[in-house]
């Protein structure tokens, strides 16, 4: 997405203010200002244009209706000078209007001049002002500059067609870089530059040539259309896929959030030659349900070392570890770890003592005949968003979950890793309402946690909310339980599941053993953000899935009431 202007300084002069009266402005509230002064400027000019340029009468008063159009809310009631960073000054020139041909975008209104195109969504509107403070809705609006336009070409003369690597340096952009010429297009905004980089300016190695047979840049709509933030009507990329960010691949997926009984209402298992397959829908059923749900089951493995091997690397690449590009779990005397054990394992996460964890495990079952060994799953992020209304707010006693870092470690046959995480993470300064800390991601591995180090503060009121959190990731009604049979997999969303089992006994015979192996986020988000368009919406419905949306799904849902009761065994008094 391209970057609007952020730093812009506006001297706001009203006539019967002093001439040295100067406001500093936050960029949403000069980007405002400048376009009132470009309608205002239009209309200005327009009197002494007619008189001087003749021919130009009818085009200059078009644009002066237009923009009046576009702008009805920008009432003159002050004459204003913009200074802005850039090498340019709007004062002195025309803005110039584009007429856009096609229909579906009559919202939209561009203008541009030497300095700056400017992109206004005439349906968007902020019911914070834009930024201004004074309540009203406005349009949404935003200014790209010579230099960011540039920067962003990606025609064959500027990134490479066989690599997609970048042919030049931004550094050889010129400072004093201008728009010559912006045309709408079926496919989006042609630009020419003025004073373009010196090797572009007469040799065309592709791209367009325009009039002066100079360097053209294509500005995608879908560009424009991520720069105004229109995530529900266009696609993020051109084949109508997702950005390989979670919140985007998600945005398309849809989150179902679940319990016990609602897990076993959707969750799939899908056979692995189907999955295997070539272009197979199922493959990609897989992925929409590891997003939607954070975990699908295969069946028919077949029963071979390979097997988890063949399964992981068709989502992604292996993400190798300390403990090799894959494991296996199962009993062994003197071992490394508790999951090589035959006793219960509580609900935690992989590797949290790692920096990235990975976000995906594969576990196949080989053999499972023996007592117990059950696997479990609860849907850690459910717990998170429902107690993230009690935890943001340092002063209650739900705070720990979110401000106090838990220490995670390993220090065994020559590894050491260490990394701290609260409970609750924060996504600090954005909650999607305008204020406060939205929910980030979910930490939980009490197995794993190492010991705290120095002088440490009071643990007691962390334990005290950590409690009310592992009773309602551990709670009955919560878990998804199954024992795994010889020929199935599960592959599950390590960052978002907690995962356990029970214990078991080999004692009287048989024997349990898992095969498993990891892939990183951005590997998985990678395949993710291929999900074929359309596809992914047909399992989500109609409507984008935002996380604003889900917490206050969460906070209708029955599972509310059930949390609030738990909060205020510790917080009498909490609301939410």
């Amino acid at each position: 997405m391209l970057g609007s202007a952020r730093t812009v300084v506006c001297r706001a002069r009203p006539t019967a203010a002093p001439a040295s009266a100067r406001t500093a402005l936050s960029s949403a509230t000069c980007t405002r200002r400048c376009f009132r002064y470009l309608c205002r400027s239009v209309e200005k000019r327009t009197t002494t244009t007619v008189v001087k340029m003749g021919e130009k009468k009818r085009a200059v008063a078009t644009a002066a209706a237009a923009a009046r159009r576009r702008w009805p809310d920008q009432a003159p009631e002050h004459e204003h000078e913009h200074e802005h960073q850039y090498a340019h000054q709007i004062d002195g020139e025309i803005p110039r209007l584009l007429r856009l041909h096609d229909a579906e975008r009559s919202d939209t209104a561009i203008s541009w001049t030497r300095g700056a195109l400017y992109i206004q969504d005439g349906d968007r509107v902020s019911a914070h002002g834009d930024g201004v403070g004074d309540g009203r809705a406005r349009p949404r609006r935003r200014l790209l500059t010579p230099t960011t336009l540039r920067d962003s070409c990606t025609c064959v003369a500027c990134r490479d067609p066989a690599s997609g690597n970048k042919s030049f340096g931004s550094v050889e952009i010129p400072l004093d870089i201008g728009l010559e010429d912006v045309r709408s297009t079926e496919r989006g905004l042609a630009i020419r530059f003025r004073n373009d980089i010196p090797r572009y300016r007469q040799t065309l190695r592709g791209g367009r040539a325009g009039a002066e047979g100079g360097h053209e840049m294509l500005l995608p709509w879908s560009e424009v259309d991520a720069t105004l933030g229109r995530r529900r009507r266009h696609a993020e990329c051109d084949d109508g896929g997702s950005l390989p960010r979670k919140r985007s691949i998600l945005r398309r997926t849809g989150v179902r959030y679940w319990d016990g009984a609602t897990l076993e209402r959707h969750i799939r298992r899908i056979d692995y030659d189907e999955y295997m397959r070539q272009d197979s829908p199922a493959f990609w059923d897989a992925v929409i349900d590891i997003c939607r749900l954070g975990i699908v089951y295969l069946v028919n493995v077949p029963r071979s070392e390979e097997s988890v091997v063949a399964i992981t690397t068709r989502l992604a690449n292996i993400r190798e570890t300390f403990y090799g590009r894959t494991f296996d779990v199962r009993a062994k005397v003197a071992a490394e770890n508790v999951a090589y054990t035959t006793v219960h394992l509580g609900l935690h996460q992989d590797l949290l003592y790692l920096d990235p964890p990975p976000m995906i495990q594969v576990l196949h079952c080989m053999d499972n005949d023996c007592d117990g060994g059950e696997s479990l799953f609860s849907d850690g992020e459910r717990v998170g968003r429902l107690l993230w209304p009690f935890a943001r707010h340092p002063s209650s006693p739900m705070a720990p979950l979110a401000h106090h870092n838990v220490p995670y470690g390993y220090d065994k046959n020559g590894h050491r890793y260490m990394a701290s995480r609260p409970v609750i993470a924060l996504e600090h300064g954005n909650d999607g309402e305008g204020e406060g800390d939205a929910f980030a991601a979910v930490h939980w591995s009490p197995p794993f946690q190492a010991p705290h180090r120095g002088l440490q503060p009071d643990l007691g009121p962390w334990i005290g909310a950590a409690r009310v959190f592992e009773s309602l990731v551990n709670a009955d009604d919560a878990l998804h339980s199954r024992k795994m049979a010889p020929g199935e997999c599960v592959i599950f969303d390590n960052l978002r599941l907690m995962h356990g089992r029970t214990a078991f006994d080999t004692s009287r015979g048989g024997s349990r053993w898992l095969r498993g192996a990891y892939i990183a986020a951005e590997d998985f988000l990678s395949t993710a953000s291929h999900i074929p368009k359309g596809r992914a919406e047909a399992h989500r419905g109609p409507v984008e899935w935002s996380p604003e949306l889900a917490q206050k799904d969460l906070m209708h849902s029955p599972w509310h009431r059930h949390v609030l009761e738990r909060v205020k065994t510790l917080h009498p008094t909490a609301v939410a």
